[in-house]
C-alpha cells in the first residue's frame, strides 16, 4: 500500500535515487552533538577531568591510553563483541572500557569511558588526603557553582503538586535543568521530578499529561520516592558520602521549614574541588 511505500522511501531513499537521513554515517551524528563526549589522556592531572566535568558539564569522559593492564581486576568481565572491530569490550560497571591489538594478539592501549560517579567515588575513597575541603558547609558547593559559571544566583524553580505533567515539561525545557522539587501547599519538599522520567510517554498515555504531575507519575508506574534531603548543618563530605550511599544524583537543600533551597548534584561537588 502507499504507507508501505512511503515508510519504504524514507529508510531506502533508492525509489528517489537520492540519500535520506538514514543514509547518513555515525560520524554525522556524533558531530552533530551538542554535548559529545570529550576525550582526555589517561596521564592528564585528574584537575583537568574534573574541569571537564564541573565547568563544561560533561557526564561521561573518554580516556585515551590507558595502560590495559590497569583494568585487570575481579570486577572487569571481558565480553566477546563481534561488531566491533577491537574485539572485546570490558564493563566494570559504572565505566567501560574497550581494548584494540596490535597484529600479535596482543593487547595495546585502551579507551575508557569515565562518569562523574567514578571520579566522585574515587574522591571519597581518598578523603583523608582532602583535609577541610570536605568539612566546608554544603552552602558553599551552590556557591562554588554560581562562582564557576560565572551566572548570578536564580531562585529555584520548582513545581506544586497541582501542576500537570505537560507544565512540568515546558519549566524543564525553559529552565534547563535535569530535574524539580515537587512541593505541597506550603511549600515543602514531596519528591522530585526528572526529566528523563517525564519523557516516558506512549501515544495511549498522551491524555495523561493535562493530569497533575503526581497523577501522570502513578498513571505511568513511575517511583514516586522521598528524595535525598540535606539542610545547612550538612557538610560537603557528609553529602558527598549520601550521594554515592544512596546511588542518587543530587540532594536537595532545604531550609527548616522544609522548602527546598537549592539542589546539589555530583557536578557541583566536584566543582568545588576546584
Amino acid at each position: 500500500g502507499l504507507d508501505e511505500e512511503v515508510a519504504h522511501q524514507m529508510l531506502s531513499g533508492r525509489p528517489s535515487g537520492r540519500p535520506t537521513v538514514l543514509q547518513a554515517t555515525v560520524a554525522h551524528v556524533v558531530q552533530s552533538r551538542k554535548h559529545a563526549s570529550q576525550e582526555i589522556s589517561a596521564l592528564a592531572p585528574l584537575e583537568d577531568l574534573v574541569r571537564l566535568f564541573a565547568a563544561q558539564g560533561q557526564h561521561r569522559i573518554l580516556v585515551s591510553g590507558v595502560d590495559p593492564r590497569s583494568l585487570a581486576g575481579e570486577s572487569a568481565v571481558e565480553v566477546p563483541d563481534e561488531r566491533r572491530k577491537r574485539g572485546y569490550s570490558v564493563d566494570s560497571g559504572c565505566s567501560a572500557a574497550s581494548y584494540s591489538y596490535d597484529d600479535g594478539g596482543r593487547r595495546r592501549a585502551a579507551v575508557c569511558g569515565l562518569t562523574q560517579y567514578d571520579v566522585v567515588r574515587f574522591i571519597q575513597h581518598h578523603n583523608h588526603e582532602l583535609g577541610h575541603a570536605l568539612d566546608a558547609p554544603v552552602a558553599a558547593v551552590t556557591q562554588a557553582r554560581a562562582s564557576l559559571r560565572g551566572s548570578p544566583p536564580r531562585s529555584m524553580p520548582r513545581l506544586t503538586v497541582r501542576d500537570t505533567a505537560l507544565s512540568a515539561l515546558r519549566l524543564l525545557r525553559d529552565t534547563q535543568t535535569s530535574a524539580l522539587p515537587v512541593v505541597d501547599g506550603d511549600g515543602q519538599l514531596v519528591t522530585e521530578v526528572a526529566g528523563a522520567s517525564l519523557r516516558r510517554l506512549t501515544t495511549p498515555t498522551l491524555g495523561l499529561l493535562g493530569k497533575p504531575v503526581l497523577a501522570y507519575m502513578f498513571g505511568l508506574c513511575l517511583p514516586v520516592e522521598g528524595p535525598y534531603v540535606v539542610h545547612e548543618s550538612f557538610t560537603v563530605g557528609q553529602v558527598m558520602a549520601g550521594l554515592l550511599w544512596m546511588n542518587c544524583r543530587r540532594a536537595w537543600l532545604v531550609d527548616d521549614d522544609e522548602r527546598p533551597v537549592a539542589v546539589v548534584s555530583l557536578t557541583d561537588i566536584l566543582a568545588h574541588f576546584l
